[in-house]
């Protein structure tokens, strides 16, 4: 697996299917209110599927649906063996996978094998769960968007503005790069700090300042 980086794509990518002869068991905004077994999964959700879920045998190949760097590679209660990829403020989640295919801060190319489906956290059967998240909104019910495969992904901002807030944990260039590109090696925080000559003579672990406005570019 290449940790090569590829310049940002300038032409038109459509969102493709993450498996071979896709079928839908679970669309996106299906309502789990009167469905006890997944009821409590989406309670955040207003009960509402907040992705997209595709039968999936495990260890069925999955296959990234959009180019991106890999940000999470990680478990997750709720959503078992998990990989999720970011282009720009767009977060693509891969979960309930058996096994992993790609390691945090690879980037990716559309269509690459980068796992395998299966039954991991609070799954009811073999499948694979796929969700888009638009990263700028406030708050995770606003995140999620309605997959449109097949379509160009609308809205998909190559660069955002991350307010710092250390409410949760203290941030610092470290963490931010670990966030945004998977990793915190030192190619990372060059690239943030390429976007913000305001932080070239802050040390990678010093604690920002809560409020502070800072550029992450795409990568």
């Amino acid at each position: 697996m290449s940790n090569q980086r590829f310049d940002i794509i300038s032409v038109v990518v459509k969102l493709k299917y993450p498996v071979n002869n896709p079928l839908v068991i679970q669309p996106f905004g299906y309502d789990n209110t009167n469905r006890p077994e997944r009821h409590s999964f989406y309670t955040l959700f207003n009960n509402k599927h907040p992705g997209v879920d595709f039968k999936a045998r495990i260890d069925t190949k999955i296959y990234a649906s959009y180019p991106g760097i890999v940000v999470r590679r990680e478990f997750h209660k709720g959503m078992g063996k998990v990989i999720g990829t970011r282009y720009g403020s767009i977060v693509i989640l891969y979960a309930h996978l058996n096994k992993f295919g790609v390691n945090l801060g690879q980037v990716i190319k559309q269509g690459e094998l980068i796992g395998y489906s299966g039954n991991s956290g609070m799954s009811t059967q073999p499948h694979l769960h796929f969700e888009i998240r638009d990263i700028t909104k406030p708050s995770l019910k606003e995140m999620v968007l309605d997959p449109h495969f097949g379509k160009e992904l609308v809205g998909v901002k190559e660069e955002i503005i991350y307010v710092v807030n250390n409410t949760n944990k203290p941030k610092t260039l470290s963490v931010l790069a670990e966030k945004y590109f998977g990793t915190s090696e030192t190619c990372n925080i060059k690239l943030l700090k390429a976007s913000n000559a305001n932080l070239n003579n802050i040390s990678d672990d010093e604690i920002l300042s809560g409020g502070l406005s800072v550029v992450v570019p795409n990568y």
